[in-house]
């Protein structure tokens, strides 16, 4: 349905009302005159409506979420009249081709224009010149975590069977998105291949050597403080292309030294909803660990969060991370490790 379509049929609806309404104050000999004010009225609103396509089978739903009613399918190539061009919880609200009005995942609908005819051959470009010099070889652990570093593939957020998120997010810059990268891979070391890590030798690894060392598998000791954070208030995070359902955001956890102490303490370490359903872990079971004394072992990921490094020492210790985690342990009395996800 086109605006012009959309603008007729409200205005044939509510044009009796309106003129029989109105014309009694307005004191005018025939209803034309209103008549044309209202279209003008509705032309200028619809101007705001914009024309998308749909890139993909998508779902129109009643509600901008993954577990509200599907009104209808849309299939590639259908063509939608966004109501706003402001989205919700990742989520274009729309009117259908047959005026349904529902809501859409944002990521599935394109707003552009045609593309462009190809321009003039670029001319040969100056020659570049040398790259920068690479840093110096990691040693000792660094060099250890060098070497087992391994490349993220990420992968995409899927919802009941729904692509709901691409493998980058929804970001735009080409450094959010090799960063929202590795925290979107989902792959699980070998049970051997982590390297123990001491929380302090974490928390202080060379910055300068972040792309050499991020991807290792290792594992850190330490205590759960101050609460599980799931990420489902506020705008969200890029990397979950800012959807905020409890099964599409991140847990933040707060990993200290000691028991029980602050979170500009602590290294974070998360769970993504990527990769929790591949494991069985209870939030309700985590928190009964948080300010206690039991220790816990975290297993996952080296990831190195560039964004924060604005609140070291007021939100965090660092901005070295295990993200994200892929296996986490409890310490018995006797020292023995068991997998929270055991029996």
């Amino acid at each position: 349905m086109t605006a012009r379509d959309l603008t007729l049929r409200i205005v044939r609806t509510y044009r009796s009302i309106l003129v029989e309404a109105y014309m009694p104050r307005l004191r005018l000999p025939s209803p034309g005159p209103c008549f044309l004010i209202l279209v003008f009225l509705f032309a200028a609103l619809a101007g705001f409506a914009q024309t998308a396509a749909i890139l993909r089978g998508s779902n129109l739903r009643k509600a901008p979420n993954t577990h509200s009613a599907i009104l209808e399918t849309l299939h590639p190539g259908d063509s939608v009249t966004l109501t706003s061009t402001k989205k919700r919880s990742g989520y274009y609200h729309v009117s259908a081709s047959d005026g349904t009005v529902g809501w859409v995942l944002a990521k599935n609908v394109s707003t552009s224009g045609p593309s462009p005819g190809p321009g003039p051959t670029p001319g040969p470009g100056p020659t570049p010149g040398p790259g920068p010099t690479p840093g110096p070889t990691p040693t000792g652990l660094a060099g250890q975590l060098a070497a087992a570093s391994v490349k993220a593939v990420p992968q995409p957020l899927i919802i009941n069977g729904q692509n709901v998120c691409g493998t980058t997010g929804d970001a735009t810059d080409a450094k959010t998105q090799a960063l929202d990268a590795n925290k979107n891979r989902t792959d699980i070391p070998g049970p051997t291949a982590y390297i123990a890590v001491d929380w302090n030798a974490l928390a202080n690894l060379p910055p300068a050597q972040a792309d050499q060392l991020q991807g290792a598998p290792v594992e850190v000791e330490g205590f759960l403080s101050h609460r599980i954070q799931v990420e489902n208030s506020g705008s969200g995070e890029s990397t979950n292309c800012h959807l905020t359902n409890l099964d599409e955001v991140d847990w933040h956890m707060y990993l200290t030294n000691q028991p029980a102490q602050g979170i500009a303490n602590a290294i974070i370490v998360e769970t993504t909803p990527r990769t929790r359903p591949l494991h069985s872990w209870d939030q309700n079971k985590l928190s009964l660990l948080v300010d206690s004394s039991t220790k816990v072992r975290i297993s996952g990921w080296l990831m190195y969060d560039w964004q924060h490094i604005g609140v070291i020492g007021t939100q965090r210790a660092t901005v070295w991370e295990v993200h994200p985690i892929t296996r986490i342990e409890t310490q018995d009395s006797s020292g023995s490790w068991h997998n929270v996800e055991g029996p």
